[in-house]
C-alpha cells in the first residue's frame, strides 16, 4: 500500500524535474527575440556581406571581412559606426551607378519645341550664365539647357588629358544647332588655346557630320573642356548617342593637336592632323608602319619635322581612328573647308550669296559679342560677321574689312 502511495508522488516529482528545461527552452525565444530583430533590421538597412561585415572594433572591411586595415574604404571612413555608415556604404554605389546610366539631364526648357541645346559650366555664376544666353542670342525659355559638371569633364578626359588641362572647375559653355547638311561649322569666344578648326575636326572624329556649334566662356579659358559640353549637347539635340570609342578618339585627337600646336602653330597642326586623318580613312590604313609613313609624308609636305614623341602621339591617335568606320564623303565638307580646299569659284559664290541674302550659318550669325564685354577673343571656321544685319550694314561692313 505504501508503494502505491509513494509511486504517484515519485512520478509527479520526475515530471516536474523534467519540465524545468522544457520551460527554460520555451522562454529563450522571447529573451533572444532582440538579436533576431536586429539581424532583420540590419538586412533591411542594406548591411551584409556585400557591404562588409562589422568587426569587434567597429570597423568594416570593404571585401566583407572584419578588421582594422579596411584598405578599400576612403581614408575618412576607415572607422565606422555599426549603423548609419553601413547604410551609406550600400546606398552610394547604387546611386553612382544610376547617375552613370542616365543621359544628360535637361534642367531648363525641357518642353521647348526646338532641337537647339545650350550647355553651361557648373561653376559659372547666375550673372555669367545670363551673359552666355545673351551672347548666344537666345534665352532659357527658347532652348533646352544642360549644366555640365566637372565630373562630366573628368569622365570624358581622364587618362587622356593632364590634370592641368582638365582643370579644377568647369566654365566652358556651348550652343549646338543640328543641321541636315553643310558639314560642321564652329565659332568660339574666349577660348585661347583650342581653335574653332580643332573643335570642328575632332567632332567629325566623334561621329558628327553636320551641325552649327558655338563654344564660349564669359572669360578667357583654354577650351580643352569645351568638347565635353558640345558632345553632350549634340547627343541631347539629335537624340543620337555617339560611339564611345569615337568620342574617346576625338578627345585624344584634340589633346594631340593642341600639343602639336605648341610647336607648329594651330593652323599647321590642324592641317597636318586633318590630312593624315583623311588619308587614313580614304585608304583604310590600319598598319602602324603604314600610318607612320603617311604621317611622315604629310609632315614633309608642310616642311615640318616632328620629334619622335610628336610622331608617336599622332600615330597613336590615327591608329585609334583607324579602328572605326567613317564615311569620308559625309565629313568631307568639314575637313575640306578647314584645309581651305574649297575652289575659288565656290568661295566667291558663297561670299556673294552671303553678302546679299545673308548667311546660312544659323546660330553662328546671331551672337552678341557685347554681352561678354569689350575685348572678346573670337575664332570661326566661317566668315559670319555682320550677316545678321541688314543689307546697308553688310555693305558698310564689307568696305570696313581688311
Amino acid at each position: 500500500m505504501k508503494m502505491k502511495k509513494i509511486l504517484p508522488l515519485l512520478l509527479t516529482a520526475v515530471m516536474m524535474t523534467a519540465s524545468i528545461p522544457i520551460a527554460a527552452s520555451a522562454s529563450e525565444p522571447a529573451d533572444g527575440a532582440a538579436p533576431e530583430a536586429t539581424a532583420e533590421t540590419d538586412a533591411g538597412d542594406g548591411t551584409g556581406t556585400d557591404a562588409g561585415s562589422v568587426g569587434e572594433n567597429g570597423t568594416v572591411g570593404a571585401d566583407g571581412s572584419s578588421g582594422a586595415d579596411n584598405e578599400g574604404l576612403p581614408a575618412d571612413d576607415k572607422t565606422l559606426d555599426t549603423a548609419e555608415p553601413t547604410e551609406e556604404l550600400t546606398e552610394e554605389p547604387s546611386e553612382e551607378k544610376e547617375d552613370e546610366e542616365k543621359p544628360a539631364e535637361v534642367l531648363e526648357g525641357s518642353q521647348v519645341e526646338t532641337d537647339n541645346v545650350v550647355t553651361l559650366g557648373e561653376n559659372l555664376s547666375e550673372e555669367q550664365r545670363n551673359a552666355m544666353y545673351e551672347y548666344f542670342g537666345t534665352s532659357a525659355d527658347k532652348v533646352r539647357t544642360i549644366i555640365v559638371t566637372h565630373a562630366d569633364e573628368v569622365k570624358y578626359m581622364q587618362g587622356i588629358a593632364t590634370a592641368e588641362q582638365i582643370g579644377a572647375t568647369t566654365n566652358s559653355c556651348a550652343y549646338v544647332e543640328p543641321t541636315d547638311s553643310g558639314g560642321i561649322k564652329v565659332k568660339t569666344a574666349n577660348l585661347n588655346y583650342v581653335t574653332s578648326s580643332m573643335i570642328a575636326s575632332t567632332l567629325t572624329t566623334a561621329g558628327m557630320e553636320n551641325g552649327n556649334v558655338i563654344a564660349a566662356c564669359p572669360f578667357e579659358v583654354s577650351g580643352t573642356g569645351a568638347l565635353t559640353g558640345i558632345i553632350m549637347a549634340y547627343e541631347t539635340a539629335s537624340g543620337e548617342s555617339l560611339d564611345a570609342g569615337k568620342k574617346e578618339a576625338a578627345m585624344e585627337e584634340l589633346i594631340a593637336t593642341g600639343n602639336l600646336s605648341d610647336a607648329l602653330g594651330s593652323d599647321v597642326a590642324t592641317e597636318v592632323m586633318n590630312e593624315v586623318k583623311t588619308e587614313i580613312i580614304d585608304k583604310e590604313l590600319t598598319d602602324p608602319e603604314e600610318i607612320g609613313e603617311a604621317v611622315d609624308k604629310i609632315a614633309g609636305n608642310h616642311d615640318v619635322t616632328l620629334t619622335d614623341e610628336q610622331r608617336q602621339q599622332v600615330i597613336a591617335v590615327m591608329e585609334k581612328i583607324a579602328q572605326y568606320d567613317y564615311d569620308l564623303s559625309a565629313i568631307q565638307n568639314t575637313l575640306d573647308s578647314l584645309n581651305e580646299k574649297v575652289g575659288t569659284l565656290e568661295k566667291a559664290w558663297k561670299s556673294v550669296k552671303s553678302f546679299f541674302v545673308g548667311s546660312d550659318d544659323g546660330i553662328l550669325s546671331e551672337t552678341n559679342e557685347a554681352a561678354l564685354g569689350g575685348d572678346v577673343l573670337t575664332d570661326s571656321t566661317v566668315s559670319e560677321g555682320g550677316y545678321k544685319d541688314g543689307l546697308l550694314t553688310r555693305i558698310i561692313n564689307f568696305f570696313k574689312k581688311d
